[in-house]
């Protein structure tokens, strides 16, 4: 009895075990065909030599390659030499890694012509050996396409920027002219009374009175002249102060009466705002003069929980609307956009219009708190420019650069916790790593999963963006072409942390 109970205890294994074969068999016959049928060219190499072990038919219609071609290559031979450390790379870390990740590679096929592609590498066991699936998708065509809509965006980009030297270029004519038509001839007519004063061995008071009350006049234009251009007092004197010279050049040369309230706390605030309320300032006294009828204008600026402007005028109704020809209304809200601030504007009503504009008074403390910035960036005057707007923007920020991606991978595992930074900022196109790459090989590592990661880059095609933005980063900005549109990008990327 108990040899019969074995026979059948074998008997029943055996069955087991043979089905668990046919299942097995099964599964690698269902793989094979649906990897043979995909139209997305895919392959398989071995981890450990990364020697070609299958290929599909969509490979071999994209490389050109036949199928015992390819067999006999290896990963390696398949991309630009300079592409091959990246390669390496990769596949070291795919090695620890327990998932598949996406990036844009460049390939060869068999007449050496190089393709762009989006390649997905996967960790499978193939043969019983640790392999890599790799899924490559031509994109060459995809980002030409994007590559015309990023010249057309350039096109653009650069007409605004014409139109931006067009505007200096009728600011120096300006300059130019106030020189020349006032201030040069002021000065010739000084020096002609300043002559005629001593002539024949006489002085002559009333020809040095007058020299002198044009003198006067040639010094008030100049200080005029210098207030309508950045407002260098706010370096030697008080914002408030700065602020009533700005208002005396108004009355002086205009028929209405500006009253100023305004607080002496303001005085403390950053330079950069204070420039940004001189500028709003400015910029609405100039669509004011637009007003045929207007007699009295009042400011009033204070400070508390938020900083307040209130601008009220009994001038009649002004076009507001972003189009109005010379309107600084646009570059009002721009400005005040920047620190989260609001701005209402209440129309004609009981003889006066108003602006009111608020800005939060903690947006002007969180360029003062100590973060920590690793800026990867290898372009080095990309690199100054943006170095140049975080001293601007945050000045006391701690920020580290790197030149490459490599460097920051390397370099964040020897941090402690603690010292871990705010902050990562990625360029998207550089050597050894780019952006998304480095992304990836960053996701591997649970401790810096929860820094924001910032992508900044000269590119604006989508399906890059989209694929950094599916990688973990936080945002993907286009890097401006101005230090103040790079400015901007600054404080963008400093609202995903403040």
């Amino acid at each position: 009895m108990l040899i019969m109970a074995s026979h059948v205890k074998s008997t029943d294994e055996f069955a087991k075990l043979h089905r668990l074969e046919s299942e097995l068999l099964q599964s690698q016959n269902n793989f094979t065909r649906l990897f043979n049928s995909s139209v997305v060219p895919q392959w398989i190499y071995a981890a450990d030599s990364l020697k070609l072990l299958i290929t599909n038919e969509a490979a071999i219609r994209q490389y050109g390659y036949s199928a015992d071609e390819f067999l006999q290559m290896t990963i390696l031979q398949m991309v630009p030499e300079d592409e091959a450390k990246k390669i390496i790379l990769f596949n070291e870390f795919l090695k620890t890694a327990d998932t598949h990740f996406t990036v844009i590679d460049f390939h060869l096929k068999k007449n050496r012509d190089s393709i762009a592609v989006e390649t997905t590498y996967t960790n499978l066991r193939y043969g019983n050996q640790a392999c890599v699936l790799v899924s490559s998708l031509d994109i060459t065509d995809k980002i030409k396409h994007e590559e015309k809509i990023s010249l057309a965006r350039l096109t653009r980009q650069q007409k605004i920027t014409r139109t931006a030297i067009n505007g200096q270029e009728f600011e120096r004519d300006y300059i130019w002219r106030e020189l020349h038509e006032n201030i040069i001839q002021q000065l010739a007519a000084s020096k002609m009374y300043l002559g005629m004063s001593k002539s024949n061995g006489k002085i002559r008071l009333d020809y040095l009175n007058e020299a002198e009350t044009i003198l006067l006049g040639v010094i008030h234009e100049t200080r005029s002249l210098a207030n309508s251009l950045i407002p260098s007092t706010l370096k030697m004197i008080s914002f408030t102060s700065s602020l009533k010279n700005l208002l005396d050049v108004y009355t002086s040369r205009h028929s209405f009466e500006i009253i100023l309230d305004c607080e002496e706390a303001l005085n403390e605030l950053g330079e950069e705002m204070q420039i940004s309320l001189y500028r709003i300032i400015q910029e609405h006294l100039n669509d004011i003069l637009n007003k045929a009828n207007i007699k009295h204008v009042a400011i009033k600026l204070s400070i508390a929980e938020q900083i307040q402007l209130l601008m009220e005028d009994d001038g009649g109704d002004l076009d507001y609307s972003d189009s109005y020809p010379g309107a600084g209304i646009a570059n009002i809200r721009n400005r005040v956009a920047l620190y989260n601030g609001a701005v209402k504007i209440n129309p004609f009503v009981k003889d006066k219009t108003s602006l009111l504009i608020s800005i939060p008074i903690e947006n002007q403390d969180k360029n003062k708190e100590q973060l920590k910035i690793i800026l990867v960036e290898d372009d080095p005057d990309d690199r100054e420019l943006i170095l140049r707007a975080f001293t601007m923007v945050a000045p006391n920020c701690e920020l580290t650069c790197l030149t490459d991606g490599r460097m920051l991978v390397d370099l964040l595992p020897t941090f402690n916790t603690a010292d871990l930074p705010s902050l990562i900022v990625l360029d998207y196109n550089m050597p050894l790593l780019n952006g998304l790459e480095t992304l990836k090989i960053l996701e591997l590592d649970t401790r810096f999963n929860k820094i924001p990661k910032i992508i900044y880059s000269s590119s604006d095609q989508n399906h890059i963006k989209n694929l950094c933005l599916t990688a973990n980063a936080k945002g993907y900005i286009t890097k401006g072409i101005s230090m103040e549109e790079i400015k901007d990008n600054i404080q963008e990327i400093l609202s995903f942390v403040l």
